[in-house]
């Protein structure tokens, strides 16, 4: 995984190491969100990811909870997990995150992220199996080690799935590319200037996203 031609690379940012020593800390927030909905002290919703790349027997197959998706944050769900958000607030160059979950017998189809300007990284959090719960990048397949970082360049063709009968659940990040020259400020305005996602777009129109990103915060 750490040789040079590899599309996963483990300790490619210097702040993986201090989420990787508070893995569990994070991993007892995610599971308070999860099974303890109702009883959250703020507003919390876990939305259901661009399903029209998933192939499951749920209808709420691959689910997300953001803190901070293109500079906007979602408030409430930093509220409900504050030290997890305290660790993410360190990391430099911070697009987006979000607790990340598989059902069981879900498979997210291959598709390519919006762009080479950032690098995703997922924390795994929850791996049921290491032969039924994987991630795919172009020709080259792996798994998730529980407490551990992967960083991979989501602008390939990629693809996951989780055929447990449990969920596989992981922090997912995404930071700037040190690669390429553009500001974190510079990465988000674009985002949303030239946001035509359809399943974005169908939580509200491009001039609702343009001002949560100038007050950067959703609307409760």
């Amino acid at each position: 995984m750490n040789n040079q031609a590899s599309n996963f690379h483990r300790n490619f940012f210097e702040w993986t190491e201090l989420l990787e020593l508070n893995w569990e800390i994070i991993k007892d927030e995610l599971m308070h969100v999860y099974y303890n909905h109702d009883q959250l002290l703020y507003k919390s919703n876990w939305f259901l990811a661009h399903p029209h790349y998933v192939d499951s027997k749920t209808n709420k197959a691959w689910k997300t909870y953001e803190f901070v998706f293109f500079g906007i944050k979602q408030l409430g769900h930093c509220q409900n997990c504050p030290k997890t958000v305290e660790l993410l607030e360190k990391i430099p160059n911070l697009i987006t995150s979000q607790f990340s979950v598989l059902e069981p017998y879900t498979k997210i189809s291959p598709h390519k992220g919006f762009t080479k300007m950032v690098l995703r990284n997922h924390l795994a959090l929850i791996v049921p199996s290491s032969t039924l719960c994987k991630i795919k990048v172009e020709d080259e397949e792996t798994s998730w080690k529980e407490g551990e970082v992967i960083t991979f360049d989501d602008s390939k063709m990629h693809e996951a799935w989780n055929l447990s009968d449990k969920p596989r659940m992981v922090l997912m990040i995404d930071v700037a590319n040190p690669s390429m020259p553009y500001s974190t400020k510079e990465i988000c305005n674009y985002k949303i200037e030239n946001i035509d996602d359809p399943f974005l777009l169908s939580m509200a129109n491009k001039s609702t996203w343009k001002k949560w990103l100038n007050q950067g915060y959703f609307d409760s």
